[in-house]
């Protein structure tokens, strides 16, 4: 095989480059839209699900089967709201205790808002030094320990640290670590952001 062959071969299974700062403060508003989209789409394809059992259990549609599907409905979209009220909260704050898989965390500064993006002021929201319990995969609780400075965006699930001490990074959109500079999370294959503005937007 010729030079110009095998370095072509070698660029083409080489990863991608960390995103820039823009292309991640692109990514961040992106990923915030995408995720109340599909959110909020999914509500909506288990309507006819639930309508569809009960009307199934029932044997019939009745005045019973609507009431029962309205109360159920109720249930699933408060059920709904409180979790999209949670992933759309930006906030920092101070880890004070990780265990059992799970990590308290007090907010220093609790944010709204719906599509963070650079240079848009961040409005503060009641939350100051109130404790926030995260549920943790098994690895993210050996990557926390009490006293790290961690951030959250609007839009994810999962928080990181302000100032990272390892080679590894916590992929935001899956929960998973993989090593800094790769590019893209091995698991879920989420670009590998900017984190110096990922803490920017945070804050």
């Amino acid at each position: 095989m010729s030079g110009p062959s095998r370095a072509f071969k070698t660029r083409s299974r080489a990863e991608p480059p960390p995103l820039t700062p823009d292309q991640t403060a692109a990514w961040v508003r992106t990923y915030g839209r995408q995720s109340r989209v599909y959110a909020w789409g999914f509500f909506l394809l288990v309507l006819p699900a639930i309508l569809g059992l009960i009307w199934w259990e029932m044997g019939e549609l009745s005045q019973d089967v609507l009431s029962s599907f309205a109360f159920a409905a109720l249930v699933f979209f408060l059920l709904a709201r409180w979790s999209r009220r949670a992933t759309t909260q930006s906030w920092l704050g101070v880890v004070e205790d990780v265990a059992r898989n799970q990590m308290q965390v007090r907010r220093m500064r609790a944010l709204r808002e719906r599509y963070p993006s650079a240079g848009v002021p961040q409005r503060s929201l009641p939350g100051h030094g109130r404790k926030v319990t995260l549920r943790l995969p098994h690895e993210l609780s050996g990557y926390f320990r009490p006293g790290d400075r961690v951030f959250k965006l609007s839009g994810f699930d999962w928080p990181e640290k302000v100032e990272r001490d390892g080679p590894e990074r916590v992929c935001l959109a899956c929960g998973r670590l993989y090593p800094q500079g790769q590019g893209r999370c091995w698991r879920c294959s989420a670009p590998e952001p900017d984190h110096e503005t990922l803490v920017r937007l945070a804050g």
